[in-house]
């Protein structure tokens, strides 16, 4: 036994070792998903503050905990997210190559270990503060458990999923049942995946009764993501049919290729083609676990139907990757094997070298491109927030919204800061806007153009980078920053 388990684990060191220094350095590199990555810094500072009685209904409770548990050790936000999600995402790389290893042997496991360790979804949000590689770890070892038939440790792991992300109930719950009723005694059986997993769920949802006052915890994100979406259609017509199917086939022809590569693309197809659909095995709950997420994935694309080029969609296919390349990887092995039978060993190398070359090519361009999107966007932001932690003392006032505030906020401090979702003025009233202005005393304004920060609602006339007079007050100008779509403006007295 000892002596099988030692070349396994020896496998699984050396692939975490590769994607623990990989994502190391990405840390310098990346500088965010989106605005998210740095609100969770602030949210698991609440939590801290909160002695960890309040949780947001919307982003689930298992991340924010555990990072407020860490930042409780080590004091720092930024450290305590980012500890959290690094050692999600290499759990997710262990566990995945444990999988493979167990249902298709070393060849799958090397493949699946080296993909996980470098695809850019995987990797590059390990190495920033998302919950992603939390819940991507507990749905990969809620496989991992069913592949020893351990069905209440299965279902702890999904429910920590749940606990991560709340879609867990509906993508990891049928695989759970499916692979409970396939042998006797069924009955037991289904209780053992079921009890866990609905406790979970049942405890969130009393916790939402009590603080939120709803036992509906799913509605508020549920409608925020539909309401959000890239159509004006009213749902279920034609045209919005036909652009859902259209949304879904891109995501499955252009963005999933994109990301692993069409070797892989085309073992999926393979893989799912080979299970045996019809008797119970765990290469039938790993494919299943593989549709019900993909399915999930495209479900939403399919409803919300915002452009397949979308950033939301890369992070919704961060949990739906891992089981998904172990089915891929198994069936490009079987591929490999058909075209040696066919035309020869040196065809089947040629046909492996040439996809693995393909897929590397194409993860480490869209890890590029996703860097590069990041130090144009969110790292000006990061830099100013800095600047101002740096030069502008404590005592004096700001609008500050998004990055620069979540930023600021990881940690307690004594500055006031005025969100634009909270000012106490009429929408493009200049007067209003420069008496509150003068009555707060505010040193500094942030000035966002999209509307979503409400901004350009209440100020839209700060959308010229020039210097405003307004009554008793001018603001002056410091930095413009058109990508993202920012101006940082100093408050002085007229």
């Amino acid at each position: 036994m000892l002596d099988s388990l030692r070349p396994r684990m020896t496998l699984v060191a050396a692939l975490l070792v590769v994607a623990g220094v990989y994502r190391l350095w990405l840390m310098s590199q990346y500088f965010g998903w989106e605005e998210s990555d740095y609100g969770n810094l602030a949210m698991a500072r609440g939590v801290l503050d909160s002695g960890f009685r309040h949780y947001d209904m919307n982003h689930l409770p298992l991340y924010y905990g555990l990072s407020a548990a860490v930042m409780a050790v080590v004091g720092d936000a930024v450290l305590a997210t980012r500890a959290v999600s690094l050692l999600g995402g290499l759990l997710t790389v262990g566990l995945a190559v444990v999988l493979a290893d167990r249902v298709a042997g070393r060849r799958v496991a090397w493949t699946v270990g080296l993909v996980c360790a470098f695809q850019p979804e995987l990797a590059l949000y390990s190495a920033s503060s998302l919950r992603e590689p939390v819940y991507a770890a507990a749905v990969v070892g809620c496989l991992v458990a069913l592949s020893r038939d351990r069905l209440v440790l299965a279902s702890v792991a999904a429910g920590l999923a749940f606990l991560t992300r709340m879609d867990a109930l509906v993508t990891l719950g049928p695989v759970l049942l499916l692979h409970a009723a396939g042998r006797g005694p069924r009955a037991q059986r289904l209780g053992k995946v079921a009890l866990p997993l609905a406790g979970g769920v049942g405890g969130w949802a009393a916790y939402c009764k009590a603080m939120h006052g709803t036992w509906q915890f799913w509605a508020h994100s549920v409608g925020v993501n539909v309401e959000t979406g890239g159509t004006e259609l009213a749902p279920g017509g034609a045209q919005w049919l036909l652009d859902g199917f259209a949304v879904a086939g891109a995501l499955v022809l252009q963005v999933l290729p994109s990301r692993i590569g069409w070797l892989l693309f085309v073992g999926l197809l393979a893989g799912l083609a080979t299970v045996p659909w019809r008797r119970h095995d765990i290469r039938r709950t790993l494919a299943a676990a593989a549709v019900c997420l993909l399915g999930f994935w495209l479900g939403i694309a399919f409803v919300a139907q915002h452009e397949p080029g979308h950033n939301l969609y890369w992070k919704w296919l961060h949990g739906v990757l891992p089981p998904v390349l172990v089915v891929a990887g198994i069936g490009a092995w079987r591929l490999a094997a058909v075209v040696e039978g066919v035309a020869g060993k040196a065809a089947s190398r040629v046909v492996l070298v040439l996809g693995a070359t393909q897929a590397v090519w194409a993860m480490g361009t869209e890890t590029a491109r996703q860097i590069d999107v990041s130090q144009q966007l969110y790292k000006p932001q990061l830099d100013l927030a800095r600047w101002i932690e740096a030069e502008v003392p404590e005592g004096t006032p700001m609008v500050l919204d998004n990055i620069p505030a979540c930023w600021l906020d990881r940690r307690s401090h004594e500055r006031s800061l005025h969100s634009w979702f909270d000012l106490p003025v009429t929408p493009n009233d200049r007067g209003a806007f420069a008496i509150w202005l003068d009555n707060e005393d505010i040193g500094y304004v942030l000035w966002f153009e999209e509307e979503w920060t409400q901004a350009p609602v209440l100020a839209p006339w700060l959308a010229n980078p020039t210097t405003h007079r307004l009554g008793t007050v001018v603001l002056v100008p410091l930095q413009h920053e058109p990508e993202y779509g920012w101006i940082f403006y100093k408050v002085e007295a007229q």
